[in-house]
C-alpha cells in the first residue's frame, strides 16, 4: 500500500509558476483585453485598406496586371518571435519567384510598420539600375533591409538599417539581392498617430514606385 508521502510526491507537479505568472493565469481579464485590442487592430486595418484603395486608384498603372489591388487581406498570427501580430497585405501578389507587396503590420509589444517588399522580376523592374532611389529613401527616413532572409520584420541592425547610413556603393550591393525591402515603423505608444503615419508612408511608397515605374516592361 502506498504511503501518504509517496502519494504527495506523485500528485505534486514539478512545474511551478512565479507569483507574476500565477496572477496572470488566474486573471481572465487580460486575455479578454488582448482579444479586444486585436479586434480593434482588425477594424483599424479595415479602415486603412479602404483609404489605401482610394489612394491606389490613382496609381493603378504601377501594379502588375495580375495583382488584385482592389482587395486587401488581413490576417493574424501568434508567434513572430514569440509574440502575436496582425498584418494587412495591400496591394499584394505573392508568387513563387516574384513578390509585389505593401505590408502593414501590428506587432504586439513593439510597433506598427509598413513595408514595400519586391522580389524577382518586380525587384528588377522597379529597383535595379535606378540611382535616384537611395536619395529619396534617405530624404524620407526609410529603413532598408540588409538581411538575407526576406521574411524577417524586426528592426534590429541585422535586418533593417536607416537609409541615411548607407553609402551608394553599399546600396548597389543590397539591390543585387533577389529581393528588396524598405520599411518604416511607429511605436505602439503612438497609437493615435498610427493611421496618419501609415497613410503618409503609403503615399510615399506610391510616389517611390512612380519614380521607378518601368515603362515598357512587362509582368512576368
Amino acid at each position: 500500500m502506498r504511503n501518504a508521502s509517496y502519494l504527495h510526491m506523485e500528485t505534486t507537479t514539478k512545474i511551478q509558476l512565479s507569483q507574476e505568472e500565477l496572477g496572470l493565469v488566474t486573471n481572465k481579464e487580460w486575455i479578454l483585453t488582448r482579444h479586444n485590442i486585436t479586434k480593434k487592430v482588425f477594424e483599424m486595418f479595415g479602415e486603412l485598406n479602404e483609404i489605401m484603395k482610394k489612394e491606389a486608384s490613382s496609381y493603378a498603372h504601377l501594379f502588375p496586371g495580375n495583382i488584385q489591388y482592389h482587395n486587401g487581406k488581413i490576417s493574424k498570427g501568434e508567434n513572430y518571435r514569440l509574440l502575436p501580430y496582425v498584418i494587412l497585405d495591400y496591394p499584394a501578389l505573392f508568387g513563387k519567384d516574384n513578390i509585389f507587396s505593401i505590408r502593414t503590420m501590428f506587432w504586439w509589444g513593439n510597433f506598427f510598420s509598413i513595408t514595400l517588399h519586391l522580389s524577382g522580376s518586380y525587384k528588377e523592374n522597379f529597383i535595379t539600375g535606378n540611382d535616384r532611389l537611395l536619395a529619396v529613401l534617405q530624404r524620407n527616413d526609410f529603413f532598408i533591409c540588409v538581411n538575407d532572409d526576406e521574411w524577417q520584420h524586426h528592426f534590429e541592425i541585422d535586418n533593417y538599417i536607416p537609409a541615411s547610413s548607407i553609402a551608394a556603393e553599399d546600396y548597389r550591393k543590397i539591390i543585387e539581392k533577389d529581393f528588396f525591402k524598405i520599411s518604416k515603423k511607429i511605436p505602439l505608444a503612438e497609437w493615435e498617430r498610427a493611421t496618419g503615419f501609415i497613410i503618409k508612408t503609403f503615399r510615399e511608397l506610391m510616389e517611390l514606385l512612380q519614380i521607378s515605374y518601368p515603362a515598357g516592361k512587362k509582368d512576368p
